[in-house]
């Protein structure tokens, strides 16, 4: 399988202490910078992404969820009401 092909750049300006506390971390761990940096915000992007997008239940209350999802639509008068009406946005 061939390398990836990496097209992209990503520039920030940070103090000198900071970069120096960067590159000392990334010599613990055996890597350059860029390799460091760039593992570190994968693993930030992953960890974001995850909190937006998914949720995690003990078993009881994920049984109690998906009950609630399978159970029949209720029908609530002023909601139906108030979708039925113009939105503020809406042309008069």
């Amino acid at each position: 399988m061939g390398a990836t092909i990496k097209e992209e750049r990503i520039e920030i300006r940070l103090a000198s202490a900071e970069k120096e506390r960067i590159r000392q971390a990334a010599v613990l761990c055996h890597q350059n910078v860029s390799e460091f940096v760039l593992r570190a915000v994968r693993t930030a992007a992953a960890e974001t992404l995850a909190e937006q997008t998914r949720f995690v239940l003990p078993e009881d209350q994920m049984l109690a969820f998906y009950a609630a999802l399978d159970q029949p639509a209720k029908s609530i008068p002023r909601l139906k009401q108030l979708l039925e009406q113009p939105g503020v946005f809406d042309k008069k």
